[in-house]
């Protein structure tokens, strides 16, 4: 479902809104940039790019938005360092464990602050004090952005701060 509302998959039937706009009516150049201005997604098994650094592809979705690359790269050492990385801000993806490849790919999806951030599982990988941290860090981009986001976890701690709810479970959609 969340790689639907994300355009990366079209619905067999219906259509997806986001923003007033049918997303499933866009053609693929113009899915591309509406993903690219409006979206943040980080997939459940994300893909850095292997021979950059890690600020390197924490940076890179401000350097394709034109960001000049003193900033770019200014940002993405402030994100590296709030998810507790800043030791690993210059080893290549290949070179960090899979909880820090999970961190730097969070920071990644949030960089630029796009209005629409979609989590699949942010906390996977994590030892229970660095779950804590990037779900107390998950809330405060949101409160401070005011952006929505939309995270699939089964995390105590993230669900517990959601101002909405919704469960799918055996294609029965419940609010809470």
């Amino acid at each position: 479902m969340i790689r639907t509302i994300a355009g990366l998959e079209t619905p067999t039937t219906g259509r997806v809104y986001v923003e007033g706009i049918d997303i499933t009516r866009l053609g693929a150049y113009e899915m591309a940039w509406f993903r690219r201005k409006k979206f943040g997604f980080k997939p459940q098994d994300p893909k850095l790019i292997p021979y950059l650094t890690l600020v390197e592809n924490v940076a890179l979705p401000l350097l394709l938005n034109y960001t000049p690359e003193s900033v770019a790269f200014k940002v993405a050492r402030e994100l590296i360092s709030e998810v507790g990385l800043e030791d690993r801000a210059d080893h290549k993806p290949t070179e960090v464990s899979g909880g820090e490849y999970e961190r730097a790919s969070l920071a990644q999806t949030i960089i630029g602050s796009p209005p629409i951030v979609i989590l699949d599982e942010p906390t996977a990988h994590q030892d229970p004090e660095t779950s804590a941290r990037i779900a107390e860090m998950i809330k405060a981009q949101q409160r401070k952005l005011n952006s929505l986001y939309i995270v699939t976890t089964l995390e105590e701690s993230i669900i517990e701060g959601a101002d909405q709810m919704i469960s799918i479970c055996k294609g029965k959609v419940t609010r809470s």
